[in-house]
């Protein structure tokens, strides 16, 4: 495993559902996840309808579990480089040569399968398949600012506001976090296709208003962007003949859902399993790995074409919640019910 930075700062929700940790097969120290505990999520509607329920979530900063991720590897006997990016490969009969840019020097290192978990721009993924799911310049962002305040949000929820005039990809977001320096903050966010600032900016307006905030001051923005094409029936794909594809490298975005990490450490369970059976099978890695795959990539593909992006008014985006809310509020709870007794690799992403 190799990282360009580490432990690295990286624009991310930070929230999971407590099946994650049956998914990675270890409970989350205390200490990687935030001062502050979600328990309950708020959805505020395009009419102006508000629901309210409990629903414990995992609360954490990119940086601190995934360098707590990378520890937990290495103590099973990966060995880690850091301070290093991919340059390029070469594949030989038997497996793939990677070459690396370190910070001294270079690295080449030779493997039977390689797992590209690179995020939403992937290297080897944009050098196997060229453009396949993916387009010239950007087709969206998502900004965040974290922010001091006083006022009437509390702090053990997360907001959700489901309205096309704030994000036309998933919800705006609202809740608390803790930074770096150890104090907490409240991180207000959103994902559009276009002029994200004044989206965000807008979004930020309304909060101030609906829970009466004063005293505010901006102390961090983050954001990126993606050129992934969302809509694109080739953006998911789990690779070819030595190379599987794993999480956004893969195609497994969610925007439906609203989070990623999930879907991100089963397909890396799944593809570390396929290289295993093909050890004691013989059967290509890749093959057992599309097998493995097909309830998690169908569910994917599913939410795809029902996506936030389809939709053009919020009359239209009311009428869809109408018709699904309380479909998808049923089988969360029962898919929740079943994920306690699931495997750690058997369990369904939710909601």
């Amino acid at each position: 495993m190799k990282e360009k930075e580490y432990p690295r700062q990286k624009p991310c929700s930070g929230i999971q559902f407590p099946y994650f940790e049956k998914i990675i097969g270890e409970h989350i120290p205390p200490n990687r996840l935030c001062n502050n505990t979600l328990s309950k999520v708020e959805m505020h509607f395009p009419n102006g309808r508000v629901i309210s329920t409990r629903f414990p979530m995992l609360n954490f900063m990119r940086d601190t579990f995934d360098e707590w991720l990378c520890c937990l590897a290495q103590s099973y006997g990966a060995e880690f480089r850091d301070g290093c990016s991919f340059k390029d490969f070469e594949e030989l009969d038997d497996g793939v040569i990677i070459h690396l840019e370190m910070n001294e020097g270079a690295e080449d290192i030779r493997a039977k399968y390689v797992v590209d978990a690179t995020g939403m721009r992937p290297a080897i993924r944009r050098k196997l398949r060229k453009s396949d799911g993916f387009q010239n310049g950007s087709t969206g962002a998502a900004l965040n600012y974290y922010f001091i305040a006083n006022g009437n949000l509390e702090s053990d929820k997360l907001y959700q506001f489901w309205n096309i005039e704030y994000n036309n990809m998933m919800f705006a977001w609202i809740y608390n976090k803790m930074l770096s320096d150890g104090n907490d903050y409240w991180v207000i966010g959103t994902g559009y296709d276009r002029d994200i600032y004044q989206r965000l900016d807008n979004f930020f307006d309304h909060i101030k208003e609906f829970y009466h905030l004063r005293n505010v001051k901006i102390v961090k923005k983050e954001g990126y962007s993606s050129s992934m094409s969302f809509t694109d029936e080739e953006r998911i794909w789990l690779g070819e003949r030595n190379f599987l594809m794993v999480g956004d490298a893969a195609g497994l975005i969610d925007l439906t859902r609203g989070v990623g990490m999930d879907a991100a450490a089963l397909s890396g369970r799944l593809a570390a399993k396929a290289i295993g059976l093909f050890q004691t099978s013989g059967k290509p890695a890749i093959e057992v790995y599309s097998q493995l795959m097909k309830k998690l990539v169908g569910q994917t593909r599913k939410n795809q074409r029902r996506g936030i992006l389809s939709f053009k008014t919020n009359e239209e985006l009311q009428a869809f919640l109408d018709k699904n809310m309380l479909k998808m509020g049923v089988n969360m709870f029962v898919q929740s019910l079943f994920n306690r007794v699931r495997s750690g690799e058997s369990q369904v992403m939710l909601p």
